[in-house]
C-alpha cells in the first residue's frame, strides 16, 4: 500500500498490525476494548462486528474499521445504539464504499509502480557488466568443480587432433592440410571436427569461470570478423552437413576488430551453436555481413521455434529458455547467448534478436541473431 495515500485516508483503519485514525474519523472508544474480531476478517466485503461496527477488508496489509454506515442492512441492536449514539458521526454505505475502492486504486497502482521499479532496477543489472560475474561468483565453487577437469579434457582433445594431423599428413606429404583432410576417410573427417567443436566450447566455458580474461591486454590483437567467423562456420561444417543444412554467406566485410579474437568467436559460436541446434534439417542458414564507417555487423539467419513476446527481453539471460525451445528435444543449457551477451557488453558490442513474418517446416519462424561490433579498440 502506498505510505503517502494512507496519510489521507479519511476512516480509521488498521495497517500492518497498527491502528491509525483516519483525518476525518477517529477510533470511536468502543474499539479501545474490543477483541478485534474485525481484524480477522478475510473478505473484502463491508462487514458488521458485535459492537455495530463496520469493516472493510482492503488487502492483506490494510483494514478500514471503526465506523458506522447508518444504512447497512442489518437488524442487530448494537448497530441501531451505535447510529444513535454517533449521529452526525455516522457515514452512508456509498462513502465507505467510494474510499475502498479508492485505497484499493491506490493499492493497485503502488503494486504496479513497485513492480516496474523491481523490473527496471533488474534490467538496469542484468544489462550492466558486472551481471555475469556476480553469478560467477556465486556458483563458482560448483563451477570449480565442474571444469575441474577441463584441463584435461583439452589435452586429450589436443592430443586427438594432433595424431589426426599425423595420419592426414604421413597420407599425403606436402599437401595443405585442409585439402588433405577433405580427402580423408570421412570418419577420420568427423573426428578431427568433433575434437575442435568440443575444443572450442571448453574454450568458451572458461570465460564463464575467468571473466578478466575476455578484455586480458595480452590477448588483444586486430582481425578480421569475417575470417573468424569463417573458422567457427568450418567447425560446424560437419554438424551442418549431418542435418543437410545449407550455409550461405551474404554481404561482406573487411574492417578489422583490436580485441580478444577468442572471446569475440564465443558470439559467432553462440549464433553458429543455435542455429545448428534448431533449424531444421533441410534448410538455410545464412551469415549476413554488413560494414560502414564505425560498425560491423554479424547476423545469422535461419528458421528456429517460435519466441513468445514476453520471451525476448530474456533469451540472452543466463540458463534461460524459451517454452518453444524446451519443447524440442534439443538438449541447451542456456549458457551460450548469455556468456556472448556478457562479453558482448564487456567490449562494447550490441547483441539483438528478431524474429518474421516467414514461417518454416515444423513450426519453426525465420529467426536472426545479430551481433554489432564497433570499430576500432573495443573497450569496456
Amino acid at each position: 500500500m502506498d505510505p503517502v495515500a494512507l496519510q489521507f485516508l479519511p476512516y480509521p483503519h488498521v495497517f500492518r498490525g497498527e491502528r491509525r485514525d483516519g483525518i476525518h474519523i477517529p477510533w470511536p472508544d468502543r474499539c479501545g476494548s474490543c477483541n478485534r474480531q474485525c481484524e480477522s476478517a478475510a473478505s473484502s466485503g463491508v462487514g458488521l462486528c458485535s459492537y455495530g461496527l463496520n469493516y472493510a477488508r482492503i488487502d492483506d496489509d490494510l483494514l478500514v474499521a471503526g465506523v458506522v454506515a447508518r444504512d447497512y442492512p442489518t437488524h442487530l441492536a448494537a448497530h441501531r445504539r451505535m447510529v444513535k449514539k454517533l449521529g452526525k458521526k455516522t457515514i452512508v454505505l456509498t462513502d465507505l464504499r467510494a474510499v475502498i475502492d479508492a485505497a484499493s486504486a491506490a493499492d493497485a497502482r503502488f503494486a504496479s509502480e513497485v513492480d516496474d521499479a523491481k523490473r527496471a532496477i533488474i534490467e538496469e543489472y542484468k544489462a550492466s557488466a558486472g551481471y555475469l560475474d556476480d553469478i560467477v561468483r556465486a556458483l563458482r565453487p560448483d563451477v570449480q568443480r565442474s571444469l575441474a577437469q577441463v584441463h584435461d579434457y583439452r589435452q586429450l582433445i589436443t592430443q586427438i587432433v594432433q595424431n589426426v594431423n599425423v595420419i592426414v599428413e604421413t597420407a599425403e606429404p606436402g599437401t595443405e592440410f585442409e585439402v588433405a583432410l577433405s580427402s580423408a576417410a570421412p570418419e577420420l573427417r568427423a573426428i578431427y571436427w568433433a575434437a575442435r567443436l568440443l575444443e572450442s566450447k571448453l574454450e568458451a566455458a572458461l570465460y564463464l569461470m575467468y571473466p578478466e580474461k575476455i578484455d586480458d591486454p595480452k590477448s588483444k590483437k586486430n582481425f578480421r570478423l569475417h575470417g573468424l567467423v569463417t573458422k567457427y562456420s568450418r567447425i560446424y561444417g560437419s554438424t551442418f552437413q549431418s542435418k543437410d543444412l545449407k550455409v550461405v554467406t551474404a554481404g561482406g566485410s573487411w574492417g578489422s576488430l583490436h580485441a580478444n579474437p577468442d572471446a569475440v568467436g564465443v558470439i559467432p559460436h553462440a549464433f553458429l551453436d543455435n542455429a545448428a541446434k534448431y533449424a531444421p534439417p533441410g534448410t538455410t542458414i545464412t551469415l549476413w555481413f554488413a560494414e560502414d564507417e564505425e560498425h560491423i555487423t554479424f547476423e545469422v539467419e535461419s528458421f528456429g521455434p517460435p519466441i513468445r513476446p514476453h520471451e525476448f527481453t530474456q533469451v540472452f539471460d543466463l540458463f534461460f529458455r524459451g517454452e518453444a525451445a524446451q519443447a524440442q528435444s534439443v538438449e541447451g543449457t542456456g549458457f551460450g547467448l548469455a556468456l556472448a551477451s556478457h562479453i558482448a557488453c564487456v567490449i562494447g558490442a550490441q547483441l539483438s534478436v528478431n524474429q518474421g513474418g516467414r514461417k518454416g517446416p515444423d513450426g519453426t519462424v525465420i529467426t536472426s541473431f545479430t551481433a554489432v561490433f564497433p570499430k576500432g579498440p573495443l573497450s569496456a
